[in-house]
């Protein structure tokens, strides 16, 4: 049995995968304060379902719990984490503050950053020297660690980044503060930046190593809590996490390095959507999750997420990139805009209608929650145009406030001078404009045109908002699939464990040292097997694959590049990793630079086990719908009509795969509710999804 949990910023979403295969899916309202809470009474409610209580059935085994968590994003963002300390080669230690000296606008004289995770009182320097070949310079000056300590002591810190030069090659005066630092401050969290992030560039290796250090005893304590408590209701588990770069990783994997869970959903998403294409015979496909805070959108080419090797988070300037904190780590490469269906609507400064990056988030929740919010919503709008039911919502298990959603809506409109249903509409179509341009954007970047994409919705909101912003993309197909409102949970269900790991070792292909190359890859795989056997999977089910990061020489960035099977001493193997560099290069830049040669700067491994089975059908178990497909009609404004339409309502679980209806419609699921317009129709596939062809 398998139970995958996914907490967003205002729904936590479950999945329940029994034994015979059929799967439960489950929503509960988030508890931002508190998130393990949303979790255990997700768990509880479920378990009431599938067993009665938490007592354990006759002969029932051991539950595989997977989970995406917002434990570390929101630490960063809303500057949560634990008191941290910053220590690192001495005169280096305002690197947080100078960071590379770049700037991320050329012309702005008041350009700002965001400010370090640690205060500068927190930033020590200790007395040490490694040069780049390796030669100690200076040694270490351990009474100078110890005077550090003490102040570590005094100030109370609970956690420590520790980022010395080359110690991403050359570790062994960090591990020995690391020693030190345990023996002389019993308790203290310590995070090395050659474990945490042992790749060139010292200041990305210390934000990343900071924010590690940051969170580290938060997400100790939020696993802990969880395996307590869940040991206390009679689960017998196995808590297994989600990361960046869309694989799960064991309890001990998670707690050590939080920071490559940063981006944990919305990586869970981005699994399912590849999978679900894969299901509905796509290859590449763009990938539309719009929760109740953030949109987030992805290309999958060739039925693969792209995934980067760095991240930015915090940013100053929202869509400027260098404004923020880098971070060296692995994760699917996505945009995510704030614009949820909790994203709040207000008159702006320039008198006009301005949405999001402002969220009611699940407390108070948007004005139709009926929970206190007083500002009108996405949701709330949706609500107001007929899009979701007041009484259908959640499969009628959470009423809506549709007077509370008119009178927060009419507010906004007043201010602005127009009617309550131009607002709204205002309020939906603004969002999708928002959504088509971040998605053209992402896509143009990768060299795709968008309309050549079919585009699958999923997320609370997705499905309602998916039919207009196909229409501004001029995407012609869109698949919903079943269970949409929680595809990032489901998507968590059949993910592979697998650990991505890497290392920086800089080596020319003209001085190839095979010695060193086996000992790199050799240690990252004794890792990644580490973690994936800790995971439970078998021995002979690790599958491993190799990518480097490559560039001329005298380059400063480098290229992702896989690496050729074979024996790495033949001179067969690197002819086929230049070439491979080569066509890289050209596909990226359209051009070939001859006459340099090429070196290889990182080593990445992922080890991985099998990937999980998930049946779409399974998920019919979980339906309140009756015999009949067709529910009942209500009014839905529409775009092209200008006006409300008399529009049927489908029930999803109910209809029959390869008939045709057409458009406007409404179908509606237990989780979300899909959007038809006057210019699409829809039917089934054999897997459940919804298939909106748009004319």
């Amino acid at each position: 049995m398998k139970l995958a949990f996914d907490t967003g910023g205002t729904f936590t979403d479950f999945a329940f995968s029994d034994d015979d295969g059929s799967i439960l899916l489950h929503k509960v309202l988030s508890t931002p304060d508190a998130p393990a809470r949303a979790v255990l009474q997700g768990v509880d409610e479920i378990l009431v379902k599938v067993r009665g209580g938490n007592t354990p059935r006759p002969g029932e085994g051991p539950l595989q719990i997977m989970g995406a968590t917002t434990v570390v994003t929101n630490a960063v963002l809303e500057r949560k984490g634990v008191d941290t300390a910053f220590i690192t080669t001495e005169g280096f230690q305002d690197m947080l503050r100078i960071r590379t000296e770049g700037r991320y606008d050329l012309y702005d004289l008041r350009i700002q950053y965001p400010d370090p995770l640690v205060p500068r009182d927190r930033c020590f320097g200790v007395s040490e020297r490694v040069s780049a070949k390796g030669e100690v310079v200076t040694p270490l000056d351990e009474s100078g660690v110890r005077k550090i300590a003490n102040q570590l002591r005094e100030q109370s810190v609970k956690s420590v980044a520790v980022c010395l030069l080359h110690a991403y090659k050359y570790p062994a005066h960090e591990q020995r503060i690391g020693d030190l630092l345990a023996e002389l401050v019993p308790g203290i969290s310590v995070s090395l930046s050659s474990s945490v992030c042992p790749e060139v560039r010292e200041f990305d290796r210390a934000s990343t190593t900071v924010a590690n250090a940051y969170t580290r005893p938060l997400m100790v304590q939020h696993v802990e809590h969880l395996e307590r408590e869940l040991g206390q209701r009679g689960v017998q588990s196995q808590l297994l996490w989600m990361t960046s770069s869309g694989g799960v990783v064991p309890s001990s994997a998670a707690g050590r390095t939080p920071v490559r869970l940063i981006e944990s959903g919305p990586a869970a998403g981005a699994v399912a959507a590849s999978e679900y294409a894969r299901a509905a015979g796509e290859r590449s496909i763009l990938s539309f999750d719009m929760g109740g805070t953030t949109a987030k959108l992805c290309l999958i080419a060739d039925g693969q997420p792209q995934i980067a090797n760095e991240l930015e988070v915090a940013r100053h300037e929202r869509f400027r990139k260098g404004s923020g904190f880098p971070l060296k780590i692995q994760s699917i490469h996505m945009i995510e805009i704030g614009a949820g269906g909790g994203s709040i609507a207000a008159r702006s400064k320039l008198g006009l209608l301005a949405v999001g990056p402002r969220s009611a988030g699940a407390a108070p929740g948007p004005a139709c929650y009926g929970r206190g919010g007083r500002e009108p919503t996405v949701t709330d709008a949706d609500l107001l145009l007929g899009y979701v039911d007041e009484h259908s919502f959640l499969g009628g298990d959470f009423a809506l406030d549709r007077p509370a959603a008119q009178k927060a809506m009419a507010n906004v409109a007043q201010e602005l001078g127009i009617t309550v249903e131009r607002c709204a509409f205002g309020i939906h179509d603004m969002v999708n404009e928002s959504m088509a341009e971040a998605a053209a954007m992402q896509a143009t970047d990768s060299g795709v045109d968008p309309r050549t994409l079919p585009m699958i919705a999923f997320g609370g909101a997705g499905p309602v908002h998916a039919y207009g912003v196909a229409r501004k993309l001029g995407v012609r197909k869109v698949i919903c699939p079943l269970g949409a409102g929680v595809t990032s949970a489901v998507g968590l269900l059949g993910a592979p464990v697998a650990a991505d790991l890497s290392s920086s070792l800089p080596m020319a292909l003209s001085a190839w040292d095979v010695p060193k190359v086996k000992g790199v890859l050799d240690s990252l795989a004794d890792q990644g097997r580490e973690v994936v056997l800790a995971s439970g999977v078998a021995p002979h089910d690790i599958r491993f694959s190799y990518t480097v990061d490559m560039r001329h020489v005298g380059q400063g960035h480098e290229i992702s590049v896989s690496l050729p099977e074979g024996d790495i001493a033949a001179l067969v193997f690197r002819k086929e990793l230049i070439e491979r560099f080569h066509a890289t290069y050209i596909k990226l830049y359209g051009r070939q630079v001859a006459g340099t040669d090429v070196e290889v700067i990182t080593w990445r491994i992922r080890a991985s086990g099998p990937k999980g089975d998930v049946t779409p059908a399974k998920m019919l178990a979980s339906s309140k719908g009756g015999q009949h497909a067709l529910k009942g009609h209500r009014p839905v404004f529409f775009a092209e009509t200008g006006t409300y339409v008399e529009t049927p309502v489908y029930d999803h679980y109910a209809l029959k795969p390869g008939q045709e209806h057409p458009g406007p419609a409404i179908v509606e699921q237990r989780e979300s509710t899909v959007v038809v317009g006057p210019k699409g129709r829809f039917s089934l596939d054999s897997q459940f999804n919804l298939i909106m062809n748009l004319d």
